[in-house]
């Protein structure tokens, strides 16, 4: 072999490495890949028996490292408030090497709150929709999504959500992320805190629409340090059905780096 020909087949070698170090490799499953989502409220980085001030992102981010997922829906999320003078999603993807975007709720101690999404995709197209509050005395919540191909040519949305404590506003959200949801262009896959139990009239109105990897016996997510209620759902719309299967559905337990624990859904492609 020629020193020329040695040159070419270094630089070919050292130009796939490269490529396989900064393209997002999915698990797999068999001969299936899978996609690996996680929903989790953070309480802002506050653990669950320390105070609102006491911000601590480090165990936040270990609980994401731990499980690697490709896709994190965060809720409670702040931005350069007072009790966390920092911007939390930026800090979380750099924490986790991952791409984000952050979508407000609502101004907080001078700062920003709402809802975050973590990508190990780039992250192609974003969109904040503002979702309606009939009782004002409510708090204003949104829909963040974002749009990535964790597939070659398969694109998906994937959208995070915090639905409100008040009954009448989480049916009015609910039913706009309904009609969000049917004019989508890609498959939609939905995640969060919706503040609502299975056999809610909220979850069986969302279920019109999405379907649940459970219906009864649902992982318990709220509080951390002893789970017993299940608010937390990863859910999938007509489209996405089409393209995944769920491998597996579970809480991560004990973990109280929150007063939520992290959910985690295991997607097979079809």
């Amino acid at each position: 072999m020629t020193d020329r020909m040695k040159r070419i087949l270094c630089l070919s070698v050292l130009l796939i490495f490269a490529s396989s170090c900064h393209t997002p490799q999915l698990a797999a499953s068999g001969n299936k890949p899978v996609l690996k989502i996680m929903t989790y409220n953070i309480r802002h980085g506050a653990p669950i028996h320390k105070s609102n001030d006491d911000i601590q992102l480090k165990g936040i981010a270990e609980a994401i490292n731990a499980q690697k997922p490709d896709l994190v829906a965060l809720q409670e999320v702040d931005s350069m408030t007072e009790r966390a003078p920092v911007d939390e999603a930026k800090e979380l993807a750099t924490l986790t090497g991952m791409h984000y975007f952050f979508s407000k709720t609502i101004n907080f101690q001078g700062g920003q709150y709402g809802d975050a999404i973590l990508s190990r995709f780039q992250i192609l197209s974003t969109q904040h929709v503002e979702l309606p509050m009939p009782n004002s005395s409510g708090e204003a919540r949104a829909l963040g999504i974002v749009t990535v191909e964790p597939f070659h040519g398969v694109k998906i949305n994937f959208a995070v959500t915090h639905l409100d404590l008040k009954k009448e506003n989480r049916i009015a959200e609910i039913n706009q992320i309904i009609q969000i949801s049917k004019q989508s262009e890609h498959p939609f896959i939905l995640a969060g805190d919706f503040n609502a139990t299975p056999p809610s009239e909220e979850i069986k109105l969302l279920g019109s629409e999405f379907t649940f990897a459970c219906s009864t016996n649902c992982p318990f997510t709220f509080p951390s340090d002893n789970p017993r209620v299940t608010i937390d759902y990863i859910v999938l719309n007509p489209a996405a059905v089409k393209i995944f299967s769920v491998e597996s559905y579970k809480a991560i337990l004990d973990i109280g780096a929150s007063d939520h624990l992290p959910l985690m859904e295991y997607l097979l492609k079809k």
